[in-house]
């Protein structure tokens, strides 16, 4: 497993919370930004890991 696929893993297991505020700070880094396949990836599994949180989940994240 590559470091980028074994960081996504790790990624996936952060709370929703987290996970909203690990892709915000990696757009705010420039450095991390220029990776938009990186981004690309962290929105994704953000997306995933919403569909399925529980409606509990998505009340903590705010605003679902």
């Amino acid at each position: 497993m590559s470091d980028e696929a074994k960081r996504l893993e790790l990624f996936r297991k952060l709370p929703l919370r987290a996970q909203r505020a690990f892709i915000a700070a990696t757009k705010d880094n420039p450095v991390l930004a220029a990776d938009t396949n990186y981004v690309e990836n962290l929105e994704r599994i953000h997306e995933e890991c919403l569909m399925n949180a529980t409606p509990e989940e998505r009340a903590r994240l705010g605003g679902f």
